[in-house]
């Protein structure tokens, strides 16, 4: 009974993706780019639930790895004259050594510390941009690479690269979780000194957490950007990337797989919604994370396990009983 329930799981997975696939065949341009946004947001606030939520990494400063990823496409499709889609994964290690490198500081600092380090981190690599004439300072860059496709080419090409993007996040993430560093992530974010009075190196599940988090939010950065064609220093590095990440997991649920896939829908349909209402629309959003965090602190999942106690991501693990 479980194998069958399990292979109609992934039928209808595998039949959701071909649904998405074939969005750019019956949609129109604008409603690809929503989409695209949805993707990659998703993407970036699932691999800062990773961190947070697992890894007891509470970072202010994740736009950093959307920026390097963002600046590390653009450079290299500009510079070299490659096709950025090819250079996806480039960009993607590029923000993954970014991660080894910086986790030298970073993980120096404890706590508030640590969070408000990573957020100094990504405003110094902002400055730092905007005073550098190799990659556009304050003007950025175009995508010039991209400019050859038609643009149902680009359009298509763009969505499709999104789509995978928010699909292998969710694969990683599921992965990581049911293997060895998955249990050693909760050992460490339960009890750090059990964890390792257990063997757990704790270290080393964190830089491994941190590069691989870091690779997939550069990857989603750097399609969200072909999305738009141009970077800037205060886009790419804005502080309103970690903002949305941070609502999203919040409403959705930290430390779940399933939260960050509910709270970017709950984002999305308020954004669509009631952007245009301004400053009312920003203090909406921060009234809703003060009452769920009041309220439900696990999330709208947990509302949702407490009466129905489901794991469709099959990554719960129950405490053995005394």
């Amino acid at each position: 009974m479980r194998a069958k329930g399990k292979g109609l799981a992934v039928a209808t997975a595998l039949l959701l993706c071909g649904v998405l696939a074939a969005v750019p065949w019956f949609t129109n341009f604008g409603t690809q780019r929503l989409m695209v946004e949805i993707f990659t947001v998703f993407a970036i606030a699932l691999a800062w639930n990773l961190l947070a939520g697992y890894g007891g990494l509470v970072v202010v400063g994740h736009q950093m790895f959307v920026g390097v990823g963002a600046y590390a496409l653009f450079a290299l499709s500009n510079r070299l004259e490659l096709n950025p889609w090819m250079m996806l994964p480039l960009a993607a290690i590029a923000t993954g050594l970014f991660a080894v490198v910086s986790a030298y500081p970073m993980f120096r600092l404890r706590g508030a510390h640590f969070a408000v380090g990573t957020w100094v981190l990504a405003e110094m690599l902002r400055i730092l941009t905007l005073n550098n004439e190799w990659l556009g300072a304050g003007g950025g860059m175009p995508l010039e690479a991209l400019g050859s496709f038609d643009r149902w080419t680009r359009n298509a090409g763009v969505y499709w690269a999104a789509l995978a993007t928010g699909v292998g996040t969710l694969v990683v993430a599921r992965t990581i979780l049911r293997g060895r560093l998955g249990l050693a992530l909760m050992s460490v974010r339960d009890s750090e000194a059990a964890a390792e009075a257990s063997g757990v190196s704790i270290r080393r599940a964190k830089l491994m957490l941190w590069v691989i988090a870091g690779s997939l939010t550069g990857l989603a950065g750097a399609v969200a950007y072909m999305n738009t064609l141009q970077v800037t220093p205060d886009a790419t590095f804005s502080l309103n990337w970690s903002a949305a990440a941070i609502f999203i997991a919040v409403l959705g649920g930290i430390g779940t797989l399933e939260g960050p896939i509910l709270g970017t829908l709950v984002y999305f349909l308020l954004r669509e919604s009631f952007a245009s209402y301004g400053s009312w629309y920003f203090i909406g959003l921060g009234s809703l994370a003060i009452v769920t965090m009041v309220f439900a602190p696990g999330g709208a999942w947990s509302l949702i396990t407490r009466k129905w106690p489901v794991d469709p991501f099959g990554v719960r693990r129950d405490m053995p009983r005394q």
